[in-house]
């Protein structure tokens, strides 16, 4: 496994993170050795002894020998004692419980029925998180993605075959058909979304799953373009000029005002440079630099269909 980092590279709130987590490891595995707590946590033995020296002289205030940590790791083997305040993991926010919960639902409702136990191991963590961070039971994240919807998508990606799809737009609040060929599935700030060639739109298209009505195998040719796949998401910020219900529920933002400037994520640079052009002005896309010349020469390019 490569290593995150050398020497000194970690900033120090990275190291204290760290540090924090060293403890109750090396309390639950005593006698490690250690090269292998240094591939644990990804960084190199010298970093790993930098960090025992320095735990080594922590503890409880009095700072004697009595409330300072016991470790030793001289011999190449890493024990730890009196270290009964920080034994424990450290715990979950709430927020960040109740985004594990949600998340954990989501992947719950694309799991098949079959898989009886991959529903029950993930139904038992949610419960625990939720009984860690105080969350009611019943906490849901409303899915509304069907199951037969999603395998129809694996079953097409995995063949390379064409689907007929009935789509809900919330930017036109309307149903349309469409024809695509899936390329992958991706999740996105707690939704999944499909990546395809739309063949009604003739061009790439990201649709969320959760409004995908219904899903039949359908006869495609495959698009003369190579599909651009693109897992990682591209960060952009965005000042709202006018403030319309188009850009809200494009944006998925809601309390736009004028002058507000918000920052959002997509897996196309195509999507977000069609979503600046198509409200019409209502927005201006503040960065990144690459997508706005993009949006600057499709804009003079029907600026030059009007002139003369």
């Amino acid at each position: 496994m490569a290593k995150k980092e050398q020497g000194n590279s970690a900033s120090p709130l990275e190291r204290t993170s760290r540090m924090l987590d060293l403890v109750p490891y090396i309390n639950t595995h005593q006698g490690i050795s250690l090269v292998d707590l240094a591939a644990v946590f990804e960084i190199s033995t010298d970093q790993m002894i930098n960090d025992l020296t320095t735990l080594w002289m922590c503890g409880l205030p009095g700072y004697t020998p009595l409330e300072l940590m016991d470790l030793d790791f001289e011999s190449g083997y890493v024990t730890i004692r009196n270290a009964p305040t920080l034994a424990r993991p450290r715990s979950i926010t709430h927020e960040e419980g109740v985004a594990l919960v949600l998340g954990l639902e989501v992947l719950r409702s694309s799991i098949s029925t079959e898989r009886e136990d991959l529903i029950a191991a993930i139904a038992s963590l949610s419960q625990r998180i939720a009984r860690l961070v105080n969350l009611p039971l019943a906490l849901s994240a409303s899915s509304n993605i069907s199951h037969e919807v999603t395998t129809s998508i694996r079953q097409a990606i995995s063949h390379r075959s064409g689907l007929k799809i009935s789509y809900h737009s919330l930017y036109k609040d309307e149903i349309s058909s469409r024809v695509v060929l899936p390329l992958e599935m991706l999740e996105s700030e707690g939704s999944l979304y499909l990546h395809a060639y739309c063949f009604t739109a003739q061009d790439f298209r990201h649709f969320r799953i959760d409004r995908v009505q219904s899903a039949q195998t359908a006869e495609v040719e495959k698009p003369s373009t190579t599909p651009p796949v693109n897992s990682e998401k591209i960060r952009f910020e965005v000042k709202v000029v006018r403030p319309t219900r188009d850009v809200a529920e494009r944006f998925e933002e809601s309390n736009l005002e004028a002058g507000t400037v918000f920052k959002s994520t997509s897996f196309s640079q195509h999507w977000i440079a069609r979503s600046v052009l198509a409200s019409g002005g209502a927005v201006k896309l503040l960065s990144p630099a690459e997508i706005r010349s993009e949006i600057a020469e499709r804009a003079q390019t029907i600026l030059n269909r009007y002139e003369g």
